[in-house]
């Protein structure tokens, strides 16, 4: 196999992710020229937008969750409303609804570790190929709402950037008052491969948007519903690192990727690992997925080792990929 083939396949199971892109359904909804204006109705005293629902549909399963088709095509389109923003045939994007940093007060729920970077080294075997980073660096206003700003970046090393270079960008919007997800967005550079995507959340009509944007500028429009208490693969890291772990118990979250599912993480066992940041006393935890994420691929197994303290920093991580293992060992600590 070729060495950049081989950083490739490594990058494309471990890199932060959320979807395999070569086996993803594309979302329901016609692509379009991505140069049609972005507007943009936000709840404020300036806006006019009709009300969301008054009452929220029943939390979509897996089973059951519906696909309401795209708004109407056409510049003359009236728009649509999803709970606090004002969609029309080019949805907004997260850039659009991000407001002021603002500080952290008591009412707030708090992350274990606030704010936090983390730097993990990349290897497939005993071959280095990069690096990632996972930071929570500031509290922004976030669609009218305060939310934990989470950020995941995946960076090919030199040696794999002669062949195949990755740099991938993963956002997370987190309830600072509720600790469920606002929004995500994903920014997929992986050698010749380009994607854009995002989805945000509106627990009150219990509804989402997503928008997915090709490298030829065309992209495609999904709506749904979403279970009350959702999490993107990014938030639920955070949010399972706020829960107590008791051997053997596991942690249920309600995912959306577009597509809802439970992610359920089981309590494993508790030890010690050493990894580059030092060694520590810590719990292993074994996500069950069944959606690509963040480190592994759909059906491949994953572990983790959190410290078993009350930060429950994210020490190591081992996923199986079609020939071998990937390893991410905690480095730094920022």
């Amino acid at each position: 196999m070729r060495r950049g083939l081989l950083c490739g396949a490594v990058f494309l199971a471990a890199a932060c992710a959320v979807h395999r892109r070569a086996t993803d359904p594309a979302p329901v909804g016609s692509a379009v020229a991505a140069s049609e204006p972005l507007p943009l109705l936000v709840d404020q005293s300036t806006a006019s937008v009709e009300a969301a629902p008054a009452v929220p549909p029943e939390p979509a399963t897996p089973s059951d969750a519906r696909i309401s088709p795209p708004p109407k095509q056409g510049p003359a389109a009236k728009p649509r409303v999803w709970g606090r923003i004002a969609v029309s045939t080019s949805v907004v994007s997260p850039a659009q609804l991000i407001g002021p940093e603002v500080p952290y007060i008591p009412s707030y729920k708090a992350l274990p570790v606030f704010p936090e970077k983390l730097r993990f080294s990349m290897s497939w075997g005993l071959l280095s190929v990069g690096e990632t980073t996972m930071s929570v660096d500031k509290i922004v206003m976030f669609n009218g709402r305060p939310a934990y700003h989470l950020v995941s970046e995946a960076r090919s090393n030199s040696f794999c950037d002669t062949f195949y270079e990755v740099r991938d960008l993963n956002e997370s919007w987190l309830d600072a008052r509720t600790l469920t997800s606002l929004g995500y967005s994903k920014k997929l550079r992986e050698g010749h491969f380009y994607r854009d995507e995002w989805v945000l959340y509106d627990r009150d009509a219990g509804t989402f948007v997503a928008r997915r944007t090709n490298r030829d500028g065309t992209f495609a429009v999904r709506t749904g519903t979403i279970p009350a208490q959702v999490h993107d693969i990014l938030s639920s890291i955070y949010f399972t690192r706020a829960q107590i772990l008791l051997d053997g118990s596991e942690v249920i979250v309600d995912v959306n990727t577009p597509d809802n599912w439970p992610l359920v993480i089981k309590v494993m066992e508790r030890g010690t690992t050493k990894v580059p940041a030092g060694k520590f006393p810590s719990v292993l935890v074994e996500p069950m997925m069944r959606r690509e994420g963040l480190f592994v691929q759909k059906g491949k197994r994953l572990r983790l080792w959190m410290s078993d303290d009350a930060y429950k920093r994210p020490l190591l991580m081992k996923a199986e990929v079609f020939f071998g293992h990937v390893t991410a060992a905690l480095r730094e600590m920022l």
